[in-house]
């Protein structure tokens, strides 16, 4: 059984009023629509379940006139707004959703709203992701600016281990490295990462002797072998570019990444991504509704 499977088990008859933004790209925002009904129809018994579109007038016109829209119309409802990232987050504050997935709102001002509305200064976005042979496993960081040190690290790794717990999940960890124990003196950076991870995984040995976490090096090929269900990279600039390379180029795929840390739920998803990223940041923000 899958990850998503596991953790989306039993999840049948949950009070959800779910937020998707929509973008300006008739496109994308079809891929949204046939996604929220994909995930309607998983949970079709489910009278308490609604889904809330976000857009400017334009583009949720457009939606209004789909006739798959039309045939779910009592379980997606259409909100025009001018500046659809600051009333998704409005509505989450006066609590009209219970979670919110960016869906194809752009990336910037999705963040700013999150950083404004919970007074925070740094973002921790633990993924979802599935190797093209179907091996899934949850990883960060993805953000280019995220695990920029060791202290920053340290609190990404501790926010995602209560994160899969909180799943019913056993941590099995892998930290990456930028290069092998045998390449020790060849680049100043590389030892660097070879550093931390090691002191990342004895900080956690430390904190946590039950769970298995080890040092890969450079290896997440031997992570994947060893169902590692939480990868860490070394930093956010080469978690991103692992993240691009499996999902856009090696036949990967994405689920959503969940925003760590705040008391409300956080779903992001790519802006362009395809439709199982936005069926399964749904089913996760789903599962993360008590």
């Amino acid at each position: 059984m899958s990850i998503l499977d596991k953790i989306v088990m039993g999840s049948s008859d949950k009070v959800a009023n779910c937020a998707i933004g929509l973008g300006n790209s008739e496109y994308h925002n079809n891929k949204i629509l046939y996604a929220t009904i994909k995930f309607l129809s998983q949970f079709k018994q489910n009278e308490f379940l609604k889904i809330y579109l976000f857009g400017e007038k334009e583009y949720t016109d457009l939606i209004s006139e789909n006739s798959s829209y039309t045939k779910h119309r009592q379980k997606i409802e259409l909100v025009d707004s001018e500046n659809p990232p600051k009333t998704i987050f409005e509505y989450l504050s006066d609590f009209k959703v219970n979670c919110i997935i960016r869906g194809s709102l752009g990336s910037s001002q999705f963040l700013e709203q999150a950083k404004e509305v919970f007074e925070i200064q740094k973002i921790h976005r633990l993924a979802l992701l599935e190797t093209h042979s179907g091996s899934q496993f949850f990883y960060g960081p993805v953000g280019i600016d995220e695990c920029k040190d060791l202290s920053s690290k340290l609190d990404f790794v501790n926010l995602a281990l209560d994160q899969i717990k909180s799943f019913g999940l056993n941590p099995n960890v892998s930290i990456l490295s930028g290069g092998r124990q045998g390449d020790l003196g060849r680049n100043a950076r590389v030892d660097q990462t070879i550093k931390e991870a090691k002191e990342v995984v004895k900080h956690f040995q430390e904190m946590y002797p039950d769970i298995l976490i080890s040092h890969d090096e450079i290896l997440i090929e031997n992570a994947v072998d060893n169902n590692a269900n939480l990868i860490i990279a070394p930093d956010g600039i080469s978690g991103n570019l692992i993240y691009r390379t499996l999902v856009h180029l090696g036949a990967g795929k994405a689920y959503g990444a969940i925003y760590m840390g705040l008391n409300k739920i956080l779903v992001d998803t790519s802006r362009v991504g395809n439709l199982n990223e936005i069926y399964g940041a749904l089913l996760l923000a789903y599962s993360l509704i008590e």
